[in-house]
């Protein structure tokens, strides 16, 4: 039984094609478990022998979309103690991923963890210092879903999992789902800590920088706002973030209030 499991979500063949190019370290007590998603029945079957080949991955197979939804299967299928939230495109590092083993091995007290991806996005977030708790919010920073780490034993007792309301696929909110991933913990209770541990790099640029333009980005930013700073304080702020976005000022405003109300609308869901 592996102490890690990378939990890689990815879609189709061109996703396996992805992982097989980053070519993830083999790192003793690490595995691997790809959930692809196929609904149009592509032939994945070259891509997914190949990475069985390795010895130190699996593929599994579902027939749904989302990202978040995806994310829920590779939570619902995994075993080992300790987790890695990923991307099929992360070029990782064997350093970091034997830094996830250690800091759960000795700090029993730990739920969860944010480590830290180098990304290509052109904005700079600004890390917090190595030991901070993320239940506080800390200014310019926002953690990405694959650098995050989880104690499954500690996920599973809440049965804690992505909405599938929010991320890649979903009806309204096109991102936001690991920081209401996040917050939905730590609202609970659970220990989380940012550490300033390398995972790897991503050299693309990620989904909220890429996509800062589409409807459904600016209108997970609104729901999430919400989310995190209360219904008052994230009205207040509505205007502000519209005028920082890359889309026209009015424009921005609507789609912002369009996803604080939705997040009204399905707080439980969310």
């Amino acid at each position: 039984m592996p102490k890690l499991e990378v939990l890689v979500s990815t879609f189709g063949a061109a996703g396996l094609r992805r992982m097989l190019e980053s070519d993830p370290p083999h790192v003793e007590g690490v595995r691997y478990l790809v959930c692809c998603q196929n609904p149009s029945g592509e032939d994945v079957l070259p891509a997914a022998e190949a990475l069985h080949s390795r010895g130190d991955t699996d593929v599994l197979f579902f027939k749904d979309r989302g990202l978040s939804r995806n994310r829920n299967h590779s939570l619902d299928m995994s075993a080992a103690p300790y987790l890695l939230i990923m991307d099929d495109d992360v070029r990782l590092e064997a350093s970091g991923l034997e830094e996830i083993i250690r800091c759960f091995d000795e700090r029993p007290d730990l739920d969860f963890m944010a480590l830290r991806v180098e990304t290509g996005d052109r904005g700079r977030r600004a890390f917090p210092p190595s030991g901070h708790k993320l239940h506080r919010p800390w200014r310019c920073y926002h953690t990405i879903s694959f650098e995050i780490a989880l104690r499954r034993s500690s996920v599973e007792a809440g049965h804690f999992r992505f909405s599938i309301l929010a991320g890649i696929g979903a009806p309204r909110l096109g991102s936001g789902e690991e920081e209401l991933f996040l917050h939905r913990m730590s609202k609970a209770g659970l220990h989380g800590e940012y550490l300033d541990i390398q995972l790897g790099v991503h050299p693309a640029p990620t989904t909220s920088d890429r996509s800062a333009l589409l409807p459904e980005v600016v209108r997970a930013k609104g729901a999430v706002m919400r989310v995190l700073r209360g219904p008052l304080r994230a009205l207040l702020r509505l205007p502000l973030e519209a005028k920082r976005s890359k889309m026209p000022f009015f424009k921005a405003l609507r789609h912002l209030v369009e996803g604080y109300v939705y997040s009204i609308k399905h707080r439980r869901e969310l």
